[in-house]
């Protein structure tokens, strides 16, 4: 009896053995298959987001994602990836509020490990740039700081990897028209290059022309010349220095004088010395020749200097003489009147009232007709449609009319062009003395006495 007990028992125990086993293989199995379909969805999403097909990528990530957990749990590391995915097809197709709910996430797992990590910042500076997208730029700023902050304490004070935070934060601070301290965020860079490449390393003239640019595209004139008239100073002292760089510079100072309008000289004496340039230089790209005296034409154009003017553009047609492979690029870039110096038409209104609050105002449009006469001028500009009527016609008009063009050329002989049409839209809240006073009913005075 004992002895078949025993039997009994052993029999019991590798059954369980058996069960416990093949539980434990199926579960295996179940989770390799897991693993297989999430590798398959991975290459689907990647091709799918390679081909900017954000909202098709939504759903596969989004399986991913599920998979993800349902292998390693809802609190696993694992999940960093996937929520990244995620949030950046949110964020390709514009909705930014989830982005940031899954950037958020995400940024809450890497956390729960290290608050410092480095790990951190790819998903803060993605969070960051949907805040930006949001026009939240207060938060989108502490965001991109503390990004900055993890980026110093792992990689030290002059990485490279810190530029783009720098410039993401740069649009933080223009969306709050702070510019001082945009301006800070990129001249800082320049110190970054100068310390981790050395002053006089080529790479610099990179950093000085981006800061440059920055400032020409901001509206800040004289500072983008300044650091112009620095890189310049740099190529000129360099015996090596690649010709077509030091012209281009030379082009940038001209343009930053044409745009004050101040004067004449300083616009052209740079122009003429990258003629001069262009002539000692052995590599004689027409195409760059023709690009100064394009800009050469066009200061001659933006001064009233007309008869300089239709030299400098006769001189660009001549180059089809010497390559008649120009010919085309010629045509094209002189077959309608280009603007050389304008006055911009106002994009709110009233004009002179700073936008508060975006929400209160409502889009308007404009179209205005104009001739272009052989000198450039304007002339016959009217407004042919304009929505609400009144509000910045006048201010079109006039902008219009100030305004100087490069006139069409044919076989190097300028001509007149008439029709123009130029759409403007704008932004507009009704005038204080535009809105409706209220009635009020005109009763009489109680009398208390009575």
């Amino acid at each position: 009896m004992q002895k078949y007990c025993s039997k009994v028992a052993l029999s019991s125990l590798l059954l369980s053995v058996f069960i416990i086993s093949f539980s434990s293989s199926a579960q295996e199995g179940t989770q390799q298959e897991l693993l297989d379909k999430r590798v398959e969805l991975q290459q689907k999403f990647l091709n799918l987001y390679d081909q900017e097909r954000y909202q098709q990528s939504i759903l596969a990530a989004s399986e991913i994602l599920n998979i993800t957990q349902e292998i390693y749990g809802p609190a696993s590391l694992n999940l960093i990836d996937p929520l990244n995915n995620l949030a950046s097809s949110y964020f390709m197709i514009g909705d930014f509020e989830q982005a940031i709910k899954l950037f958020t996430e995400c940024i809450a797992l890497i956390e729960a490990e290290n608050v410092i990590s480095s790990k951190l910042i790819s998903p803060l500076v993605a969070l960051g740039l949907a805040l930006n997208q949001s026009e939240q730029y207060n938060d989108a700023v502490e965001i991109f700081k503390r990004a900055l902050h993890i980026n110093w304490v792992n990689s030290g004070f002059y990485n490279l990897e810190q530029i783009k935070i720098h410039d993401s934060l740069t649009e933080s601070f223009i969306g709050l028209r702070n510019m001082e301290e945009a301006n800070h965020h990129q001249s800082f860079q320049l110190g970054i290059y100068n310390n981790h490449f050395g002053r006089d390393n080529t790479k610099v003239d990179e950093s000085l022309l981006k800061l440059a640019n920055w400032y020409k595209r901001s509206g800040q004139i004289l500072s983008a010349r300044l650091v112009y008239e620095e890189l310049l100073d740099r190529q000129q002292n360099r015996e090596d220095q690649e010709p077509k760089a030091l012209i281009k510079t030379l082009q940038s100072i001209s343009f930053s004088h044409r745009r004050e309008g101040i004067s004449m000289y300083d616009s052209v004496s740079p122009l003429k010395k990258a003629l001069n340039l262009f002539a000692e230089s052995q590599n004689q790209d027409l195409r760059l020749k023709l690009e100064i005296l394009i800009d050469l034409g066009d200061t001659y154009t933006s001064y009233g200097r007309g008869q300089s003017a239709v030299k400098a553009y006769q001189d660009c047609w001549q180059l089809i003489e010497e390559d008649s492979t120009l010919r085309p690029e010629i045509e094209e870039r002189f077959s309608k009147p280009a603007r050389v110096r304008s006055i911009l038409i106002p994009k709110r209104y009233p004009i002179d009232q700073p936008v508060e609050n975006i929400k209160d105002y409502k889009q308007g449009s404009l179209t205005v007709r104009f001739d272009v006469e052989t000198t450039g001028k304007t002339k016959r500009v009217n407004i042919i449609e304009s929505d609400p009527s009144g509000l910045l016609d006048r201010a079109a008009v006039s902008a219009i009319k100030s305004t100087i063009y490069r006139p069409t050329y044919i076989d190097a002989e300028a001509q007149p062009s008439k029709g123009l049409i130029i759409r403007h839209e704008f932004y507009y809240r009704q005038a204080i003395e535009e809105f409706t006073a209220p009635e009020i009913e005109d009763k009489p005075l109680e009398n208390p006495i009575a």
